[in-house]
């Protein structure tokens, strides 16, 4: 009797979901959103819903002709299923979301949703007859939108320089702290060897390195020398 298939008892749905573009929004100044292909998976008797990027890597597979194995992602191993989804494809949308804009009520961001109008830069683009059947108020959120726009791009190198001036700021947090590190382990080293003799100290070099240290050479390097063979810095 074949084996069963574990995956023939998971519900695999294939869908768009909207998720932010970091660059394209720290380009445009304010939030672009991409429509992402995603796979929600589903196992009988559990209420846990796991979601996974469709082309993420999922496993490992055995390639039927060469026989090596291959990576696998989601719409190849739930294949039927996102093929379905793909014969029903929807055409994607990406730009500014209408809830980022704060001129627009719940109730009319419903209804330019239900003209097909998802996004700012598609109801800032709108004229001629669609215009019209926005109805009453209709130029005036095509001017808001347009307005909308305008702002962003005035504000999108501010955004851009804040977020390098972040990036530094984070750069800089991280030097210090290794700056930090670095004095401590120099403090606690200097301590261990501060009441060693000069042969003491070569005996200990010696003992660690495997190396004994050649001719005349001075506390300072003696020192130096000790704290790089210590296991603590090791």
């Amino acid at each position: 009797m074949p084996r069963q298939d574990p995956d023939d008892n998971l519900v695999a749905v294939f869908k768009y979901v909207p998720m932010q573009n970091p660059g394209k929004t720290l380009e445009a100044g304010r939030p672009i959103y991409d429509d992402v292909e995603i796979c929600e998976i589903r196992s009988p008797g559990s209420r846990d819903v796991k979601v996974f990027p469709a082309t993420e890597f999922t496993r490992w597979v055995n390639d039927p002709e060469t026989g090596e194995q291959t990576k696998q992602t989601y719409a190849e191993r739930f294949s039927t299923q996102y093929r379905q989804f793909k014969a029903k494809d929807q055409q994607t949308k990406s730009g500014t979301p209408l809830a980022a804009v704060p001129f627009l009520s719940e109730g009319k961001r419903a209804e330019l949703r239900a003209q097909n109008v998802y996004t700012v830069e598609m109801l800032a683009a709108i004229d001629g007859p669609e215009l019209k059947n926005l109805g009453q108020g209709g130029r005036d959120w095509k001017n808001s939108a347009q307005a909308y726009l305008e702002e962003s791009k005035r504000g999108a190198p501010n955004l851009q320089l804040q977020a390098e001036l972040e990036a530094l700021r984070a750069k800089n947090a991280i030097l210090e702290e290794d700056l930090a590190r670095k004095k401590a382990a120099e403090a606690t080293a200097a301590s261990e060897f501060k009441d060693m003799s000069l042969e003491q100290l070569r005996e200990y070099i010696t003992t660690n390195s495997g190396n004994a240290p050649l001719g005349s050479m001075n506390r300072v390097t003696l020192l130096r020398m000790a704290e790089a063979c210590s296991p603590k810095a090791a």
